[in-house]
């Protein structure tokens, strides 16, 4: 009988790759503790993101702050600085405001008009070369803003009291 070899498929040419693992040697509890805490982060930061911005504002005697924008008492009601200017007129129980200055480099004017009791005020704002409404209401110490477009803005309000926001805060 003559002798026949065959090849015995004992391995293959290809280096075997085998999938490196993460967590290598830890329980499956840490596994499971680990993928629950990133879940909760996915869920946080798409929350987050739902929310609407939010800006502070601040009027006293001296001065009117918007965010960072400091606008200095003039008297009478008028507030200005290099950030822009703003008018602020008393008529029977409700309070008139009116501002210019430019927002993300559109020139911008806006007024409001804060309902007798100050728990709203309507706005208007000409920006760049659209005109934009909103309606402000007072909860928890701020104005929560809704544009006309569906657009929301949270306006802190330091000290509580409502005032007269006629900046497009948010746009």
């Amino acid at each position: 009988m003559s002798q026949q070899r065959l090849p015995l498929p004992l391995g293959s040419p290809h280096p075997v790759r085998r999938s490196r693992r993460i967590f290598r040697g830890r329980p499956d509890g840490e596994r499971t503790l680990l993928a629950a805490l990133g879940m909760a982060a996915a869920v946080a930061g798409a929350v987050l993101t739902t929310l609407p911005p939010s800006t502070s504002v601040r009027q006293d005697e001296q001065s009117y702050r918007v965010g960072d924008v400091l606008l200095e008492s003039r008297g009478d009601g008028v507030y200005a600085g290099p950030g822009g200017a703003l008018v602020l007129q008393e008529q029977g129980g409700k309070v008139r405001a009116g501002a210019s200055t430019h927002l993300n480099g559109e020139h911008m004017v806006g007024g409001c008009l804060l309902a007798r009791g100050g728990r709203s005020e309507r706005c208007w704002f000409q920006l760049g070369g659209r005109r934009i409404s909103a309606d402000d209401q007072l909860r928890s110490g701020g104005w929560d803003r809704r544009y006309d477009d569906g657009r929301t803005v949270r306006i802190s309000l330091a000290g509580g009291r409502p005032v007269p926001v006629p900046f497009a805060l948010g746009r």
